[in-house]
């Protein structure tokens, strides 16, 4: 059974990250997610429902519009199937429950904030602040005697990431990533403190990389968004898990 509820919430997740494409390159652009219709951007023609079909449709065109054939990013196959995969997970680590629709929520919200930081080096308000909102009242619906540990963590992480930007101004973070932190503390409560060292852990590796390899420098500007999102989809998962073998170091 839960192999079978594992696949539904795969083409479930191919189906949302189709839609998350248009998130992704719409809403900075403040345009309608709705009308117009799914086009193509470089002859601007509509395309047809079966080409339109997640990861499938972009297999059997090898990558290119049917009307033009000028290419079509392979990113779009990437995040449909990181959104597919992300949910199959949540389904495979909380079973037909409600922490894994809740799951399923929070990891579609964090690709769209990791692509569109990337692209575009912003945080969109649209998705974290309701986002917040929507992970704490989860949070406190599913788990109501400890409300006041996901309100501490939502608050304490933005306020962690709020004293960086204050304390450290042009060292790289934004006011957006405040209220990442805020957003993430939402959905993951005491969670979060491995979303965000696996952040700071991922984004220094990087950050090596680039001024070891790539020759960038020290104000080279690298979004971190997508490393926030990183972590936070590993805390959702696995969070618990490491904080219980940390604890247990000391106990």
């Amino acid at each position: 059974m839960l192999y079978i509820l594992c696949v539904i919430a795969l083409l479930f997740g191919l189906a949302i990250g189709s839609f998350l494409n248009v998130v992704i390159y719409r809403l900075p652009r403040r345009e309608s997610l709705a009308r117009p219709g799914s086009h193509c951007p470089s002859c601007d023609s509509a395309i047809r429902w079966y080409d339109n079909i997640p990861v499938v449709s972009w297999l059997v065109l090898r990558g290119r519009c049917r009307t033009c054939a000028e290419p079509i990013a392979v990113r779009y196959l990437m995040v449909e199937a990181i959104t597919a995969v992300g949910f199959a997970l949540s389904a495979w680590r909380f079973g037909i429950t409600w922490p894994a629709l809740v799951g399923c929520v929070f990891v579609a919200a964090l690709v769209a904030v990791a692509f569109i930081d990337y692209d575009e080096m912003i945080i969109p308000d649209a998705i974290v602040l309701p986002g917040a909102v929507v992970g704490l009242a989860a949070s406190i619906g599913l788990d109501p005697s400890r409300w006041w540990v996901y309100l501490v963590s939502a608050v304490g992480c933005a306020f962690f990431f709020l004293a960086l930007v204050l304390l450290w101004p042009g060292g790289g973070m934004g006011m957006g990533d405040a209220k990442m932190g805020l957003f993430l503390g939402a959905f993951l409560g005491p969670r979060v403190l491995v979303a965000v060292f696996v952040a700071f852990l991922l984004g220094s590796i990087v950050g090596i990389y680039l001024l070891v390899v790539r020759k960038a420098t020290r104000k080279t500007k690298v979004p971190f968004g997508p490393f926030l999102a990183m972590g936070g989809a590993l805390a959702l998962y696995i969070g618990q898990i490491v904080i219980d073998a940390y604890t247990s170091i000391y106990s």
